[in-house]
C-alpha cells in the first residue's frame, strides 16, 4: 500500500485530473481509478463494485480485485450498496477491530448499472471516515468523466474519418472510368495513409483480380507478387473483414496469406479491408507500410472510405463492360429471327402494344381501394386529477401495460395528512368543549360546541376522502396511451385536468376512412386488408361490420368511415396505431383501373 497521500486540495485535484484525462483502456483506468482513490484516503484496499443482473461482482480493485477482504454478496452490503447510490456515501462495519468502511456511489452515466467504490480504511473513528468520504465524493463523478472523454474522442475520431473519406471521395469524382477511379483511389489513400503502396482488388467470378496499384500505371497480372497479393486479398475478401498484419494478441481473423505476403515481400505491416456493395464484399484496399504499425483506428478510417467508395467503384465497374448494349443487341438478333431484319424494333413494339392492350382490356384483377386506418380501442379510462393539489408519485408511462388495480399516478398525500390532523385535533377539541359546557349545564355553548364538532367532522370527513382518492388504479387491464407525468412530479394541478388515457388492450376495432370519390366501389365490400406504418411487411384480413351512413369532412376533403374487427391480433397491438388498409372492391380490368380517375374527372367537368 502506498503510503503517501495528498497533504492539500491542490495535490488531490491533481490526481484526480489525470485520471479524469486518462485515455487508456478501461481495463487500464479502473485499475488506476481503484489505486487513486486508495492513495488519496490512505485506504488499506479498494474495489469498484458493479450490480450485474441483480448481483454484485468486484470489476476492479487496488491492491488486487481478489485480495479485497470483505464479501460484496449478500443482503446487508446490497442494502447498503443502494443507499450508497442513493446518497452519495455510506458507512459499514467491517467486523475487524481498527478498520473502516465505505462506500461511495459512483456516476456512471444514464443506462449504466448501479456501481459504488468499496474502500477499507485502517481507522474506524467516525470523524475520518466522514473526512475520507468527502474526499472521495470528490471523485464519485470521474468514472462518468473519463466515459465523456472517451466518447468525445471517439466521436471526433469519426468526425475526422469521415471528412477524410468525403475528401478521398471527391478527389475520385473527377474521374468517369473504373480504372482510373481505381488509379485516384489507391494514390489517394497512399498519401494519406503514408502507405509505401495502396493496391484495389475486385472480384471477378470466384476469384480477385488487382486492379490498381499505387504508383503504377501498368503491370503484369501474371507476376508472382500480383498472385500473392491476390491471395491476401481474398483472405480479406472471404472473411469480410479488416485484417490488420502483424496481427494483435487478441484478434481471431486469420492472416496467413498476409503473413505469407509480408514475409516475401519484405513489408513490415499491412491492412486490408473489403469493400462493399450492397453488403457483399466486391472489392478489397491493401495498404502497406514501412514507416510503421497499422493501427485499429486506421483501420477505422480504411472503411469509412471504402464504404464511400464502394457504391461509384460498384456501379462504374458495372457499367463499363455495358451489358445493357450486348443484351439488347442480342434480344433484337433473336426477335428479328422470325420477325424479320427490318424494322425489327418496330415491330416488336406494335407486337407487345397490341398484347399488352389485349391483357389490359379482357383480363380482370382484383382492384382494391386504398384507405387510411387507426385502431382503436372499445373502452378508452380518462384519468383526471381527483382533487386540487400536487403531482406525487408516477410509476407508470406511455406504452406501459398495467394490470387490473395496478397503481397509475398518485396525488401528494403531505398537505392532506396535516389537514387531517388538524380536523381530528379541532373534533377532539370541540367534543372536550361540548363535554365541559354540559357538566356546566351552558345549553348554548354546548350546542355551539357541538355544532363546530360537527363541521370539524365534516371537515375531516373530506379530507380522509380526498387521501382514498389521492392513488389512482387501473381499472381493467390495458396500457397507457397518453400522458407523460414525469416531468411534472411535484408540480400543482387543478381538479379535473387530465393526467393520462388508459386504454384496453383487448376488443380493439379498425377504423377505415375511405374517400367519397371511392365509396361506390367498396359498398357491398366486407372485406379488406391492413398494413400497419410500424410492421409494414405483415398484413392482416380485417372483417368489415359496417359503414357509418353518413359522411365527415377532413383537411382532405369528405370521407365515409368503415368498422372493422381484425381476423387476428398480435402482442405488439396498441391503440392509435395507423396504417395503410387495402378494401376488396371485386374485379375490374387493367384499363379501367388505369383510366377510370380519368373518365370520372372528365364527366364532372364536361357534363351539362
Amino acid at each position: 500500500m502506498n503510503s503517501e497521500s495528498p497533504t492539500s486540495p491542490a495535490e488531490a485535484v491533481a490526481k484526480l485530473e489525470s485520471c479524469r484525462l486518462f485515455d487508456g483502456s478501461q481495463k487500464d483506468f479502473w485499475a488506476l481509478f481503484s489505486q487513486t482513490c486508495a492513495e488519496l484516503v490512505r485506504a488499506q484496499a479498494t474495489a469498484v463494485v458493479v450490480n450485474i443482473e441483480g448481483a454484485w461482482r468486484i470489476v476492479a480493485g487496488w491492491p488486487a480485485p481478489r485480495e479485497f477482504p470483505l464479501s460484496v454478496a449478500g443482503p446487508a452490503f446490497d442494502a447498503l450498496a443502494k443507499r450508497a447510490a442513493a446518497d452519495g456515501v455510506a458507512t459499514g462495519s467491517t467486523g475487524q477491530s481498527g478498520l473502516g468502511f465505505l462506500l461511495i456511489g459512483l456516476a456512471m452515466g444514464e443506462g449504466s448499472p448501479l456501481s459504488v467504490l468499496a474502500v477499507v480504511l485502517p481507522t474506524n473513528t467516525p470523524e475520518e471516515l466522514r473526512n475520507a468520504g468527502g474526499i472521495l465524493r470528490l471523485a464519485a463523478d470521474t468514472p462518468f468523466l473519463y466515459q465523456r472523454q472517451q466518447l468525445l474522442n471517439r466521436t471526433k475520431r469519426e468526425v475526422e474519418n469521415y471528412a477524410q473519406a468525403l475528401e478521398v471521395l471527391a478527389a475520385t469524382n473527377s474521374q468517369t472510368r473504373f480504372l482510373s477511379v481505381s488509379m485516384a483511389l489507391v494514390n489517394e489513400l497512399a498519401a494519406r495513409f503514408q502507405s509505401t503502396r495502396v493496391s484495389l482488388g475486385w472480384t471477378e467470378g470466384p476469384y480477385i483480380r488487382v486492379k490498381a496499384i499505387s504508383g503504377t500505371d501498368h503491370f503484369e497480372k501474371r507476376m508472382a507478387i500480383v498472385q500473392r497479393l491476390e491471395a491476401a486479398m481474398e483472405e480479406t475478401r472471404d472473411q469480410d473483414e479488416e485484417i490488420l498484419w502483424p496481427a494483435g494478441t487478441d484478434s481471431t481473423v486469420i492472416s496467413r496469406d498476409h503473413g505469407a505476403y509480408a514475409e516475401l515481400e519484405h513489408v513490415p505491416s499491412l491492412l486490408s479491408s473489403p469493400v462493399r456493395v450492397d453488403g457483399d464484399p466486391k472489392g478489397v484496399l491493401l495498404l502497406e507500410r514501412s514507416s510503421r504499425h497499422f493501427t485499429e483506428s486506421d483501420a477505422l478510417a480504411l472503411r469509412v472510405v471504402a464504404d464511400q467508395v464502394a457504391r461509384r467503384l460498384g456501379d462504374l465497374h458495372r457499367l463499363d463492360r455495358w451489358f445493357g448494349a450486348r443484351w439488347a443487341v442480342e434480344f433484337r438478333e433473336w426477335c428479328a429471327g422470325f420477325l424479320g431484319p427490318k424494322h425489327t424494333w418496330i415491330k416488336v413494339a406494335a407486337l407487345s402494344g397490341f398484347i399488352l392492350f389485349a391483357l389490359a382490356t379482357f383480363v380482370p384483377l382484383p382492384y382494391h381501394v386504398d384507405a387510411t386506418f387507426i385502431l382503436r380501442p372499445d373502452a378508452l379510462q380518462f384519468v383526471p386529477v381527483p382533487f386540487d393539489g400536487y403531482l406525487g408519485a408516477v410509476t407508470v408511462r406511455p406504452g406501459d401495460v398495467v394490470p387490473k388495480g395496478g397503481l397509475l399516478v398518485s396525488m401528494a398525500t403531505d398537505d392532506l395528512r396535516v389537514e387531517e390532523a388538524s380536523a381530528l385535533a379541532e373534533e377532539q377539541r370541540y367534543a372536550s368543549e361540548a363535554e365541559k359546557a354540559e357538566a356546566e349545564r351552558q345549553l348554548s355553548d354546548m350546542r355551539v360546541a357541538l355544532a363546530m364538532q360537527a363541521e370539524a367532522e365534516a371537515r375531516l370527513d373530506l379530507v380522509r376522502y380526498r387521501l382514498s382518492r389521492a392513488e389512482m388504479r387501473a381499472p381493467f387491464d390495458g396500457v397507457v396511451v397518453e400522458g407523460d407525468l414525469r416531468e411534472r412530479i411535484g408540480a400543482p394541478l387543478k381538479t379535473g385536468d387530465l393526467l393520462m388515457k388508459f386504454s384496453q388492450l383487448k376488443d380493439l376495432y379498425v377504423e377505415m376512412r375511405v374517400p367519397e370519390k371511392d365509396i361506390d366501389q367498396v359498398a357491398g365490400s366486407r372485406r379488406a386488408y391492413a398494413a400497419f406504418a410500424s410492421r409494414p411487411e405483415d398484413t392482416f384480413n380485417v372483417s368489415i361490420v359496417r359503414i357509418e351512413p353518413m359522411a365527415s369532412v377532413d383537411k382532405d376533403g369528405n370521407a365515409f368511415t368503415l368498422r372493422g374487427r381484425l381476423d387476428k391480433t398480435a402482442s405488439w397491438f396498441r391503440p392509435g396505431m395507423s396504417g395503410i388498409a387495402k378494401v376488396d372492391a371485386g374485379y375490374r380490368s387493367f384499363l379501367w383501373i388505369a383510366t377510370h380517375r380519368l373518365i370520372d374527372f372528365l364527366r364532372l367537368k364536361l357534363w351539362w
